[in-house]
């Protein structure tokens, strides 16, 4: 590699709005984030815990609505 054109890498700490804190390499100073892996809804109460939101019984209208399709 040519020596020089490159940024220089550091280690910094990334903060996210929940409070959490990671560290990753990076060439910027410092980086603030809205959303990670312990305030995402996907990570939070096990596995696919919070993912499917009934709101107004859309997912039994749905359901309702294709109940005799086969595929």
């Amino acid at each position: 590699m040519k020596k020089g054109i490159h940024p220089e890498m550091k280690l910094i700490t990334v903060k996210c709005a929940c409070g959490a804190e990671h560290t990753f390499w990076s060439t910027k100073e410092s980086i603030r984030i809205d959303v990670c892996s312990n305030c995402h809804p996907l990570y939070k109460g096990g596995l696919g815990a919070g993912l499917l939101i009934d709101t107004e019984g859309r997912i039994e209208k749905f359901r309702k609505k294709y109940e005799g399709v086969e595929y």
